[in-house]
């Protein structure tokens, strides 16, 4: 293979659901009106970081759509702020007043408040574009998956590495069968924590006890599930939380019939390599998590031999993602498109984080257990 061509691989895809709610349930079109078809108001809930930097400059790029817009949060100083820096020229205080007026709401809040605020949503027969992880737990995820299908309304779950040019590559050559069997797959993420949010909610008591595992490993344990077309099986699952949130985490997995194993390193503390290692029968691919150029497959075929394989795609950056994943909720909203991460892909993953976090022990820590 000389290079890949992903420009057509940005579409939606079915993957394997563990839970019966989610079994059968398809993101049906709405019925809307030609106006709202048109230009939707849509409702950003929570203006703090991901909003500032991805949904609403996103949102402005479409001038019909952002004239509707409303931004919501219970700062409204905080949405006020934001809006005048968009040219956004309405704000709430509290998303349940606008329910009522919106087409589609993207809901940009703490991790805790997604499955509440989404399931609010989606009742309202409002379509919604979930920041991740969608939901605490599987069953939580599932119920919001039902509650949209019930309303005949679009789930979607802002899960943009799945947009990555190498994401996308792995997902194809391994589909297309480019180093056979799959036996290990190793990923490992860390950088030190500068994520500018507005609040404190990924640590300590406001995290729930969760923290680089749900942030950060919310989209790896997704990547890993979308790869292999099905969830695989937590064998163990080690952190440095000592009752709060987690800084550093690893996890341990394999197959049902243990023909694979593979091992996730994450950490908020040290910058880690960042990249993914594929092993299989006949090959192995590898990678940069953010090298949107290239990344290496070696063939046993070809004398073991690294070859830089260049992939051509219309994301170059990460600014290019989150217009893709706006204009793609657009046409959700129309009724038009399937969301290009539906609600139900993601509920295996989220299972595989409650499974880690319910075995969850601790790393050896002899100075902390000897100073205590």
């Amino acid at each position: 293979m000389d290079s890949l061509d992903l420009a057509c691989l940005l579409l939606p895809s079915p993957h394997v659901e563990t839970l019966d709610l989610v079994r059968q349930a398809t993101a049906p079109r709405a019925t809307r009106s030609p106006v709202a078809l048109s230009a939707p108001a849509i409702a950003v809930i929570g203006c703090g970081a991901i909003a500032r930097s991805a949904h609403v400059p996103a949102l402005a790029q479409h001038p019909r759509v952002r004239a509707r817009a409303i931004l919501v949060d219970q700062d409204r100083a905080r949405a006020n702020a934001l809006a005048g820096e968009f040219g956004i020229a309405t704000t709430a205080a509290d998303y349940r007043d606008v329910l009522p007026d919106v087409q589609g709401a993207v809901i940009a809040l703490p991790h805790h408040l997604h499955f509440p605020v989404a399931l609010d949503c989606l009742r309202a027969g409002v379509p919604v574009l979930c920041e991740k992880p969608l939901a605490a737990s599987a069953t939580e995820g599932a119920q919001l998956v039902a509650a949209a299908k019930r309303a005949r309304v679009g789930l979607a779950v802002n899960h943009i590495r799945r947009l990555f040019p190498p994401s996308q590559a792995v997902r194809y050559l391994l589909h297309q069968g480019a180093i056979g069997t799959v036996r290990f797959i190793g990923y490992y993420d860390g950088a030190k924590y500068d994520w500018p949010a507005a609040s404190g909610f990924a640590f300590g008591l406001r995290s729930g006890g969760k923290g680089v595992l749900f942030d950060i490993g919310a989209h790896v344990l997704d990547l890993i599930c979308w790869w292999l077309g099905r969830p695989p099986r937590v064998t163990d699952y080690i952190d440095d939380s000592c009752g709060g949130s987690e800084a550093v985490a690893k996890v341990s997995f394999a197959d049902e019939h243990g023909t694979l194993r593979g091992e996730v390193h994450l950490s908020w503390l040290a910058k880690l390599q960042n990249g993914f290692r594929i092993e299989g029968d006949e090959g192995t691919i590898t990678g940069s998590i953010f090298d949107f150029e290239s990344l290496h497959v070696t063939s046993k075929s070809n004398g073991k031999r690294r070859k830089t394989v260049p992939i051509t795609t219309r994301v170059r950056s990460l600014g290019d993602i989150a217009p893709l994943i706006m204009e793609n909720f657009l046409a959700v909203i129309a009724g038009d498109e399937e969301p290009l991460v539906p609600g139900r892909d993601v509920v295996p993953s989220i299972g595989l984080i409650e499974e880690c976090y319910a075995r969850r022990r601790r790393f050896p820590m002899p100075w902390q257990d000897y100073a205590s």
